[in-house]
């Protein structure tokens, strides 16, 4: 599952279904190396800091 670098998204566009490929962007940067439950807790206690900081 490393390997994988796209994902196969399907959409309505236009009037029609079409699949195209999509870069996961939560697992190309630096949050690759992470479990996702532990990413995901990273972002939300930032997000909780900033919000405390800039109220």
């Amino acid at each position: 599952m490393k390997n994988k670098k796209n994902s196969w998204r399907i959409a309505y566009i236009d009037g029609k279904f079409s699949k195209y490929k999509e870069t996961d962007f939560w697992r190309l940067g630096p949050m690759k190396n992470f479990p996702v439950l532990f990413s995901l807790s990273l972002v939300m206690f930032v997000g909780i800091i900033l919000t405390i900081v800039f109220k």
